[in-house]
């Protein structure tokens, strides 16, 4: 659905540009599109996930425009891309919207739901408190009675029963939290081979994805931030906000962001550079609607370097902001 709610936009829009080619607003520029967008996407609720689908593919769309605008600042497209803008706020607007509006209902419900069952549980722990306490009467009463008919070696097999009986049951315990870790293990590993297979589709020659130990690995190459600086570029942005929208829909993933230099320049400068990017990656999920007690941030300058510094190639890998992405069901192995 939300692909035919982009070639409809995109559709609209160039007939608009093809029929009515004055309607475009003098002096108006991509950047007005762009800077519309981010102030929506930080509007956006957090679970609106196909609102921030859609904000993350016109950021990629505003990207393509930019670098149009510049080399032909006369083509029609732009004319086309004024209104298509238009058509996505305000189908981005109305998701969030109705995603508002459906938040709110979902909490009524839940509210009054949780005072129905803490009525339930009040009812039941009452009724429970009577029952246990009787049934102990009961229990102890008999016992009484046994003991007083037992010889010493009755009592001695009735204690060995008993010490096997519950035995048996601590085992049956362990065995079952043991089932139900394992079960909880493999889902963890499933979310995370799921996971993995949609952060694949930014594979590119500035992001890299990998996985070991520690989860998924996607490695962004420091081309992606302006020279020397902490700044995100947009095309940074446009790939974080897909990472954001993956990782709304998979709430068991804890991220840590990990900056990396390499060996030019002094060590006290890289660890600050390192600690600044990852910094900006973290807020800038942040701003996505990510929790931030999900995320950690922390810069490493050059003490996990994955390449030669001797070389300008090793150097440059070794430039870059890493994403640890795994599921908090695995953390601790």
């Amino acid at each position: 659905m939300r692909i035919y709610l982009t070639i409809l936009v995109f559709g609209l829009a160039l007939v608009f540009a093809n029929t009515e080619s004055s309607a475009k607003t003098p002096d108006w520029q991509v950047s007005q599109c762009l800077a519309a967008l981010e102030k929506l996407s930080k509007e956006i609720p957090p679970n609106a996930y196909e609102s921030k689908i859609n904000v993350a593919e016109a950021l990629e769309k505003v990207s393509l425009m930019l670098e149009l605008e510049q080399k032909k600042p006369d083509s029609p497209l732009l004319q086309a891309f004024q209104s298509s803008c238009s058509l996505y706020q305000k189908l981005i607007q109305t998701q969030a919207s109705n995603q508002a509006i459906l938040d709110s209902i979902l909490q009524l419900f839940e509210e009054k739901n949780k005072q129905i069952q803490a009525l339930i549980q009040m009812k039941e722990a009452i009724e429970n408190f009577y029952l246990e306490k009787s049934s102990n009467i009961a229990r102890d009463l008999e016992e009484e009675k046994e003991r007083a008919a037992m010889t010493s070696e009755e009592l001695k097999q009735k204690a060995k029963q008993r010490e096997d009986s519950l035995k048996a049951e601590a085992q049956a315990r362990e065995a079952a939290l043991k089932k139900a870790l394992d079960e909880e293990r493999k889902k963890a590993e499933e979310r995370q081979k799921e996971a993995k297979n949609k952060l694949n589709e930014l594979q590119s020659k500035l992001i890299m994805v990998t996985q070991d130990a520690r989860g998924i690995i996607l490695s962004m190459s420091d081309i992606l931030f302006d020279v020397n600086k902490a700044t995100l570029k947009a095309d940074l942005k446009t790939s974080l906000a897909k990472v954001a929208g993956i990782l709304s829909v998979y709430q068991e993933f804890h991220v840590i962001v990990e900056g990396h230099t390499d060996n030019t320049g002094s060590k006290e400068h890289n660890l600050k550079l390192s600690e600044q990017r990852a910094k900006g990656v973290l807020d800038f999920l942040v701003e996505q609607g990510i929790d931030s007690k999900r995320l950690t941030s922390k810069g490493l300058g050059m003490s996990m370097p994955i390449a030669d510094n001797k070389t300008k190639e090793g150097r440059q890998k070794n430039r870059r902001v890493d994403l640890v992405i795994k599921d908090k069901s695995l953390k601790n192995e």
